[in-house]
């Protein structure tokens, strides 16, 4: 079920609403969202993030960590 939400990722996604989420565990978030492509489902706003984070070079498009996230 790739474009199903997990409760795992819907719990991450409450936490990142509610700013309890660090750097790591949003990029995290996001790459999981952009694996699934589920992202595309979200909000503009998260569209938006995921861009930002492609972007900065955290992500690559198809969600995975680039080597920036290991500096």
């Amino acid at each position: 079920m790739k474009n199903a939400i997990s409760i795992r990722n819907m719990q991450a996604l409450h936490l990142y609403e509610s700013g309890q989420l660090d750097e790591i565990q949003s990029l995290l978030l996001f790459s999981a969202l952009l694996e699934s492509g589920l992202i595309n489902q979200m909000e503009p706003s998260y569209r938006e993030t995921a861009n930002q984070l492609i972007e900065n070079g955290f992500l690559n498009f198809d969600g995975t960590l680039t080597k920036k996230c290991y500096e």
